[in-house]
């Protein structure tokens, strides 16, 4: 999305190919990568000779990874003299919050594996946009020493607040939330609240709704799979990614299903066989080879149908 906007101001520039340093790490689209990373401060757009092998033309604009080939008037770098001032400006909306407001609840080990999630949050935001959208609010001073600690030397610019900044048309997402969480209200909302919770090591009943209470937001949607929530993503960065998705365009079950881990498609796939499933006189539970294909609608390697057959003892009826 953002490197849209980047390969259009550097055509307004007069830029038609840009040169990449050979340590240039990127593991999606590189004009995005070369967005986030310019909007973050670590590269500059400097002018100079340079020569490199085409790795992507992007909306007219050609990327070159250096190392001999097509020579080309500018490259991105860390130092330059006489930085060239590209002007583009990245989308105000929409936002991903993630809200600390539970912090204090969490132990030792689940805030620091709150911290890795939202690193991981941070990624799949710069997937589609770059740090300025995404915010972490009511954040205790102990949240920067484990950020700092997971991720030292860490370039960012994601927002983090010691309370709630002004929010325009917030929603939060929640597991047990009354409403449905769809394309409209993907494209229809500004920010999107996720509860910075994680319960591993303890049981926190109803976390999402309280924190809801306590910044007052009391639009709460949840996020379904063909009616159920069994194989939806619980993970801060995957409900991140989800909801990044479905704004861009992307249809909600492709979303959902483009998230997935293996945990999520197993269990998925074991409640699907279940309803399809009967039961033999022995007591075990039995299945048509095209009940199978039925529940398996979601697509997951033969690997992983193996796996929720042998969990759930299932025998295959020819």
């Amino acid at each position: 999305m953002l490197g849209n906007y980047l390969t259009s101001a550097l055509r307004e520039a007069g830029i038609d190919c840009l040169c990449l340093p050979r340590h240039f790490k990127c593991r999606g689209d590189i004009a995005q990568c070369a967005a986030v990373w310019t909007l973050v401060g670590r590269y500059k757009i400097c002018p100079g000779e340079c020569s490199g092998v085409p790795v992507a033309e992007i909306d007219g604009v050609v990327f070159l990874r250096r190392g001999g080939g097509r020579t080309c008037g500018w490259e991105l770098g860390r130092r330059c003299e006489n930085q060239v001032e590209v002007q583009f400006k990245p989308p105000a909306r929409p936002i991903i919050v993630v809200d600390l407001s539970l912090w204090e609840e969490h132990t030792r080990g689940e805030k620091h594996e709150l911290v890795e999630q939202i690193l991981a949050t941070l990624g799949a935001v710069r997937r589609f946009l770059w740090d300025g959208n995404l915010w972490i609010t009511n954040a205790p001073g102990e949240f920067i020493e484990l950020l700092n600690l997971h991720a030292r030397g860490l370039v960012y610019k994601m927002g983090v607040f010691d309370k709630m900044p002004q929010l325009e048309n917030p929603v939060v997402l929640d597991p047990e939330g009354p409403c449905l969480f769809t394309e409209e209200v993907a494209r229809g909302y500004s920010e999107f609240i996720i509860g910075g919770i994680v319960d591993k090591e303890r049981t926190a009943k109803s976390a999402t709704a309280r924190l809801a209470e306590l910044i007052g937001v009391s639009k709460r949607c949840r996020i379904e799979l063909r009616g159920s929530r069994v194989g939806v993503p619980d993970r801060i960065n995957k409900i991140a990614e989800i909801v990044l998705r479905t704004w861009a365009g992307e249809p909600l079950e492709k979303a959902i299903l483009a998230t997935q881990a293996k945990r999520d498609r197993v269990y998925r796939l074991m409640w699907e066989i279940q309803k399809r499933a009967g039961r033999s006189q022995g007591g075990y539970l039995t299945l048509s080879r095209k009940a199978l294909e039925e529940a398996n609608w979601l697509g997951a390697p033969w690997e992983e149908v193996e796996l929720a057959l042998r969990k759930l003892r299932v025998k295959i009826l020819d």
